[in-house]
């Protein structure tokens, strides 16, 4: 029996070798696929502490399954669960799966994360139909944060919700916007404090608790990045509301 195709991506800057066994997932992760270089071999190994692809495995994926009732195709299960053995392995490299939109305007990425419905997306969508071309969207909801010493980069991953809206580029934070539904527009800054249980809410964790102190100070240095609530409304004004006081604020 023939053994799966293997191929490299690279995530985060991070270059990772995989095996799926659904050559679907080729098609997903081609604006990802890399040619390895020999230092991108040895990165891998120094990262994984071996020389084989990773793969998922039976019973990884029958866990996927049990995450959702839902009859999802076999593909998509894979997927779910290689990003999750992905993640794990990043968080390595302080690495880590924030839940949210995040969009690129004039070279910094602004986060909007809010509950599943309340409407990141749509904010993100007004954004484009406000600014056009001057905007990238990074990822629509699944993006890879780098939490580096001096800065927060945001990467694209096809990881990217019921649209697929993402791009392979990344762009330094500037700010993280808690949307809320609201009768009118409005924008507060927060503490650290206030930002912390949000943030790690919408941040990934391991199951079992395993890497959680390290998740735990990654999600604080989140917290000390610029973080605003946004009560709004569906419009335009709530769009112009937020660039004219990350612009106040000189964060673009």
């Amino acid at each position: 029996m023939q053994l799966p195709e293997t191929y490299w991506i690279r995530l985060a800057d991070t270059p990772l070798w995989i095996q799926p066994k659904s050559p679907k997932l080729r098609t997903f992760f081609q604006d990802y696929i890399i040619q390895p270089t020999p230092q991108d071999k040895q990165a891998f190994q120094a990262l994984t502490g071996g020389d084989q692809p990773l793969t998922v495995s039976r019973e990884e994926l029958e866990q996927e399954a049990r995450w959702d009732p839902r009859p999802f195709p076999a593909a998509y299960l894979e997927s779910l669960a290689l990003y999750r053995k992905l993640c794990h392995l990043l968080l390595l490299s302080d690495i880590l799966l924030f839940h949210c939109s995040a969009l690129e305007v004039e070279g910094k990425a602004i986060l909007f994360t809010a509950k599943s419905g309340t409407g990141k997306s749509t904010h993100a969508r007004l954004w484009r139909e406000r600014f056009g071309p001057a905007v990238t969207m990074i990822n629509d909801d699944k993006p890879l944060l780098k939490v580096e010493p001096h800065e927060v980069r945001v990467y694209g991953t096809p990881y990217a919700g019921k649209e697929g809206l993402h791009t392979n580029t990344s762009a330094p934070v500037a700010a993280i916007v808690l949307l809320r539904q609201g009768q009118d527009n409005h924008i507060q800054r927060i503490s650290m404090q206030q930002a912390y249980p949000v943030l790690f809410q919408q941040s990934y964790r391991r199951a079992g608790g395993e890497g959680l102190p390290h998740t735990l100070d990654l999600v604080g240095k989140l917290a000390a990045l610029p973080v605003y609530t946004l009560d709004c409304t569906i419009s335009q004004e709530a769009v112009e509301l937020v660039y004219k006081r990350l612009k106040g604020d000189g964060y673009l």
